[in-house]
């Protein structure tokens, strides 16, 4: 039986601000740590979609993409070029690419000035990853790999002549040993941004996506333009049709599966997007001599965990975590990060209720490499370091989305019955039910809402890059609620 550790020993130089959380929610202090970029932007409830990653980019990426005017920019984590929504993004492209030509073709009336060239709408494919044996022999330069047309057919991607409406560029960045770039989202003719926690990848994992518009559209634009484009500003652009905007927000709606009791809202809302650039580390967080010399000698005062990187979105999180009242509601592919550990120990300490949906078995070996642990034995030490410290253990509550024998479980809540997943002919398909929790949510106090690509674990906190987004508002909440069908949250 391996000996339990300690769920975390803080380090000497964050032990006093652990001890004294603040006295609550404080806008100024994300706007503060977000670099200004807290501001009123306008989530769209009816485009809010859960599902698989195939589901929601048929649903709600896809037909944005077809109603692009001008540029479409579309980031994700992994690329694979076999796969359903690989399939379904390649036909939207060609859709896209035909209805440029044909709105370009003069008819008899109207006539384009002569040598007056057809304008093509542009369209970058980032990415980082397309499997594990090209990340770790084929690191690319700091500027990125840029495929060339003749290389698309290779990525799955349509060959030049198949989308000729459309001005392509395909880059990857991934720095070697742990540089993955994890962040996911689209930005349609710089005025509508999506958040996607899918990939482009076969997985049948639940996933979350939800659209904006205002501010933090423009804030995504300068955080893909510094990374993605070395700093250089985006190209310009035509000047859109005035109801360009809501013309997007109207094709994603049309096609997503609304719900009958809510109705379309233009409500703004506080929104901040938060950035966690890559920490550049030759070993994991868990190898670091420090921390190995923490486990061996705990007396020593510098030695143990060492402080996550003061990334907005980190810093964001853990205020979240530290200030919650009431309620924490967090689902996380994965729970391994010491810093969210202790947060939630905290939380329960002041009477905090919590409840955690997340995996048993994903991804596994990436967490024993990046985090020396696994979620199970980590929910482990939140139980008894809550029965340890006095907390209420029964204000927690940790499922794991993907247990399908209830008795495999000693002392955790079994999986609640999928309720309504045979309610419709999408949901009877197989494809369309998810068997692994892949969204990255986190709810507090039913007033804020954290959404973005960034796991509750070692990799998300100490090495990839993640991009985050925090909206301040009930009704986002209300309504992702009631889209979530498997439990009360």
């Amino acid at each position: 039986m391996e000996a339990e550790e300690p769920l975390m020993q803080m380090p000497h130089e964050r032990e006093q601000q652990m001890a004294a959380p603040p006295a609550g929610f404080d806008p100024s202090y994300i706007d503060e740590v977000s670099q200004g970029r807290r501001a009123l932007s306008v989530p769209d409830l009816e485009s809010l979609t859960t599902g698989t990653g195939a589901s929601i980019y048929q649903s709600t990426i896809l037909p944005a993409i077809r109603a692009a005017r001008s540029e479409v920019v579309l980031v994700t984590c992994f690329w694979a070029t076999a796969s359903a929504t690989r399939d379904l993004l390649c036909e939207a492209l060609k859709d896209l690419s035909r209805r440029v030509l044909a709105s370009s073709t003069p008819s008899s009336s109207s006539l384009p000035p002569p040598g007056a060239a057809s304008q093509k709408v542009s369209v970058q494919i980032c990415f980082s990853s397309s499997s594990l044996a090209r990340n770790m022999l084929l690191p690319t330069p700091a500027a990125g790999q840029v495929y060339d047309p003749a290389s698309w057919g290779k990525l799955g991607l349509p060959e030049p002549e198949e989308i000729k409406g459309l001005d392509l560029r395909v880059v990857r960045k991934f720095f070697w040993p742990w540089g993955i770039v994890h962040p996911k989202y689209v930005i349609v003719d710089r005025k509508v941004a999506i958040f996607p926690s899918c990939n482009v990848s076969w997985e049948r994992w639940f996933e979350v996506a939800l659209s904006f518009t205002g501010p933090v559209v423009d804030h995504l634009l300068r955080f893909h333009a510094d990374f993605w484009e070395e700093g250089r500003p985006l190209p310009p652009r035509p000047s859109p049709e005035a109801a360009a905007a809501r013309r997007l927000l109207d094709a994603v709606a049309d096609q997503t599966i609304a719900s009958s009791t809510t109705s379309a809202t233009t409500a703004t809302a506080p929104t901040t997007l938060l950035p966690s650039p890559h920490t550049p580390a030759t070993l994991p967080n868990h190898l670091h001599p420090r921390v190995l010399l923490g486990r061996c000698l705990p007396c020593i005062p510098d030695a143990g965990p060492l402080p996550f990187p003061p990334t907005p979105l980190l810093e964001a999180t853990q205020h979240l975590l530290r200030t919650a009242r009431s309620r924490i509601v967090m689902l996380t592919p994965n729970l391994t990060e010491p810093t969210v550990l202790e947060c939630l120990l905290g939380a329960l300490g002041r009477g905090v209720r919590v409840c955690v949906w997340t995996n048993r078995d994903l991804m596994t070996a990436e967490q024993v490499v990046t985090a020396g642990t696994t979620t199970p034995r980590c929910v482990r030490k939140l139980r008894d370091g809550a029965l340890r410290s006095g907390a209420a253990a029964a204000l927690l509550d940790v499922v794991f989305f993907d247990d399908q024998d209830p008795d495999d479980a000693p002392g955790v809540p079994p999986r609640p019955p999928r309720r309504g997943l045979q309610e419709t002919d999408a949901e009877r398909d197989l494809d369309a039910v998810p068997v692994k929790l892949h969204a990255k949510v986190t709810i507090v106090d039913d007033e804020r809402i954290l959404l973005g690509s960034g796991n509750m674990d070692a990799a998300s906190w100490r090495t990839s890059q993640e991009l985050g987004v925090l909206v301040e508002s009930r009704a986002v909440v209300d309504s992702f609620k009631r889209r979530w069908k498997y439990s009360t949250l």
